[in-house]
């Protein structure tokens, strides 16, 4: 295959790079532990996964809210009725569909709760108003919480201009009907504040944004449908992409390209490993090898990473890191692209972002060409509308250019 002059360039630079250094991340027998990991510092936090229900994102636009679907909660949307009806809510019969966060992002629209949005401006369980720029709750939800109880729940309002969420929350016999309003602005240095349904309580658990890079964690994959151990990326400071290869020699395999670099969150996600029934462990993908990007204040860092086993009876994850050498140019931050849906896609791809003045649009096919490029002037918290009907089946990127703010995301079409 002939290689764009990028990716030669891109391999060359890898080829100078620093020592291999293999690493071991424990998240405990059962795993019951979230590992926060930083590539320069190793281990930042270690946290109990099962403490918390729900995840209310701190970013003021950001109206994302996560279910800990890690740790069994669920969450189904009420399907005979709306807000008015939270007095006489109905469970008779209870056969709905569970929504799931997304694979894709947190910091969007990722959360479970926002499984139903048609994008902007109906974010799931609310609508936004162009006025008011308040997102007010139009939906009921039905939820388990991690302790197994079975509750009501509302969204009332996300406020981003003060950073509050309201949230109504009640037994499904009405008793215990509380009102919690949540200020997700004091923390804004982390993605997410947590809540704990079954003690109504906050908790503060996620360690600084800019301080991690990895989580190891359990969560949902709808796309097998399994629960997963793996490897989840920090959306907005750190950049992955997976090179697969047979007969690589991953000690010394250093090819990728920059324009496929994705912020995916689960990008290195599970499936780097199976489970052998004969030998009753995992066995590894040795034909895998993941390289990260990682935004700097003024060049980004680019790191390789490939895993050597897996001990489930422990939780223990064992990798090679190894540190390539920055590229000397000016780091690129990433642009507000939240999200692309409806994903798969056929004839249109919608694009949620959060940028004002002018923008690119590049989408990039599999192995790095240009098959669709656009400018457009944004203006703010919006979407914006792509025509792919001329795109072949298959996986592309598409690539968000906005002054010296960038961010990719992957995306089918079907």
């Amino acid at each position: 295959m002939k290689k764009s002059l990028l990716f030669v360039s891109m391999a060359m630079i890898a080829m100078m790079a620093g020592a291999q250094v293999e690493t071991e991340v424990v998240t405990g027998a059962g795993y019951p532990d979230e590992v926060y990991y930083s590539l320069e510092n190793g281990t930042v936090a270690t946290e109990p996964r099962a403490t918390w229900d729900l995840g209310f994102a701190t970013s003021n636009f950001s109206v994302s809210l996560m279910a800990n679907n890690g740790s069994g909660m669920e969450v189904y949307t009420y399907p005979l009725g709306d807000t008015a009806d939270w007095a006489t809510l109905d469970t008779t019969g209870m056969t709905w569909t569970q929504m799931y966060n997304s694979l894709e992002t947190w910091t969007g629209e990722g959360g479970a709760f926002n499984a139903n949005a048609t994008g902007h401006p109906d974010y799931g369980w609310g609508k936004y108003n162009d006025i008011t720029h308040i997102i007010t709750g139009d939906s009921l939800y039905v939820v388990k919480t991690i302790s197994g109880e079975y509750r009501k729940l509302w969204i009332a309002q996300r406020n981003p201009i003060q950073n509050t969420w309201t949230v109504r929350v009640a037994g499904l016999d009405g008793s215990s009907d509380t009102t919690v309003v949540l200020n997700s602005g004091e923390y804004s240095g982390k993605h997410f504040v947590y809540y704990s349904l079954d003690n109504m309580e906050i908790l503060d658990r996620e360690p600084a944004k800019e301080t991690w890079d990895l989580l190891f964690t359990r969560y949902w994959d709808y796309t097998i449908p399994f629960m997963v151990s793996g490897v989840v990326t920090n959306e907005g400071h750190v950049m992955a992409q997976k090179v697969q290869q047979e007969g690589m020699d991953r000690e010394t395999f250093v090819e990728f390209e920059d324009s496929a670099f994705t912020s995916v969150i689960t990008e290195i996600g599970s499936d780097w490993k199976s489970f052998n029934m004969g030998t009753f462990s995992y066995d590894m993908d040795t034909t895998v090898v993941y390289f990260l990007k990682k935004y700097g204040e003024t060049d980004s860092s680019y790191y390789k990473l490939y895993f050597t086993a897996f001990d489930y009876t422990v939780g223990t994850y064992v990798f090679v890191q190894e540190e390539l050498t920055p590229v000397s140019s000016r780091a690129l931050q990433p642009a507000v692209l939240m999200q692309v849906y409806p994903n798969p896609a056929t004839d249109v791809l919608n694009l949620v972002y959060d940028h004002t003045g002018e923008m690119e649009v590049n989408i990039f096919d599999a192995t790095g060409r240009i098959v669709l490029s656009s400018t457009h002037r944004g203006s703010g918290f919006n979407q914006l509308t792509l025509n792919i009907s001329s795109l072949d089946r298959g996986i592309f990127f598409v690539k968000l250019n906005a002054g010296e703010a960038t961010d990719v995301l992957r995306f089918i079409k079907q």
